[in-house]
């Protein structure tokens, strides 16, 4: 059975289903359902929680003793299996699909997936979890739907919100749902009650400048102008310099890996696969752009920052994230 996000607590309030699996191509609601479904776990007396992160080459065992010590022991339970790359290999693949047939009655499984390619779908072990699963695919909310979400958001918290003061929200947060939560969180906080223009020009920060995971994903994408306005108001903000760089590193390493790949003759859509919390369709404009020496030139780049920050190497660390992201946009000229 498919269900959108949105519609999952009324779902989990008619009874618990044996699985449920969470496709997570948007991170806040991918989040909020995995928090709905272990929370009404909880409420129906499944108490125990077992968490695996398991890959393709991971250690499936883990997984069938997990199974097997519920059932031995008549313990009630949850088992949260984290599945990031989408691919289970061979052993994952026949444990997903023979659990998904038989489901022990004592256990909830709450697996949790990426966003589904064509492999994944045409894959047997997710064509059964499909016919015997609740799949949640949490999906970006599309731009003409943001000011919707939100004004529900703040409808929640007991916030009312003028029409020409929510389109200006849904434009600072530029669709990052993680964002606009923390927004309608603050206001909550703050004890407002209803939302007009100068509020937001009085008292609201641009929060789609402060996204440090935002930054990469803009980065790679070619955005130079946008990139460099989110990484000076991040600055600004004062959000730590080591933490802007472990974002930044993560995705130039994806990118180094993904372009050797893709000198090697791989498709980009190929190429690109498989680097969880890498933006896909930021990496695959990068990709193609960006060839296997300008990625180790990034990474050199990269490492050198890292010296400035640790003070093993004289520079100014915030003029170096500066460059580093102008070169990672593909337009290093205009840092300086």
């Amino acid at each position: 059975m498919n269900i959108a996000p949105d519609r999952l607590s009324s779902a989990l309030d008619r009874g618990l289903k044996p699985i449920y699996v969470i496709l997570a191509e948007e991170p806040l609601q991918a989040l909020e359902a995995g928090d709905a479904v272990r929370a009404a776990a909880r409420a129906g007396g499944f108490a125990a929680r077992t968490v695996l992160d398991l890959a393709a080459s991971g250690d499936w065992g883990a997984f069938e003793a997990a199974v097997r010590d519920r059932s031995l022991f008549a313990e009630r339970g949850l088992i949260d299996l984290r599945l990031p790359s989408g691919k289970p290999g061979r052993t994952g693949a026949e444990q997903l699909a023979r659990y998904a047939r038989a489901p022990e009655p004592d256990l909830i499984l709450l697996l949790q997936l990426p966003r589904p390619d064509r492999d994944m779908r045409k894959a047997a072990w997710f064509k059964v979890l499909e016919r015997a699963a609740v799949m949640v695919h949490a999906r970006p909310v599309p731009p003409n739907r943001l000011g919707a979400w939100i004004r529900e958001r703040l409808v929640r918290a007991g916030i009312g919100i003028e029409p020409e003061a929510l389109a200006l929200l849904a434009a600072r947060v530029e669709g990052n749902l993680l964002a606009a939560r923390q927004e309608v969180e603050k206001l909550k906080l703050a004890g407002v009650t209803e939302i007009d223009l100068d509020t937001l020009r009085q008292g609201l920060v641009d929060v789609a400048r402060y996204d440090l995971f935002g930054l990469p994903a803009v980065a790679l994408s070619g955005d130079t102008a946008r990139a460099l306005r989110m990484l000076r108001g991040m600055l600004a903000e004062g959000q730590p310099e080591p933490l802007i760089l472990w974002a930044l590193a993560r995705d130039i390493r994806a990118l180094a890996r993904a372009s050797e790949r893709r000198a090697a003759g791989e498709p980009a859509a190929q190429a690109t696969r498989g680097f969880w919390g890498t933006d896909a369709a930021a990496l695959r404009r990068a990709v193609d752009r960006v060839d296997p020496v300008g990625a180790r030139r990034l990474l050199v780049q990269a490492a050198t920052v890292d010296r400035v920050i640790k003070g093993r190497e004289a520079g100014n660390a915030a003029r170096q994230l500066v460059d580093l992201v102008a070169a990672l946009s593909g337009r290093p000229l205009l840092a300086a």
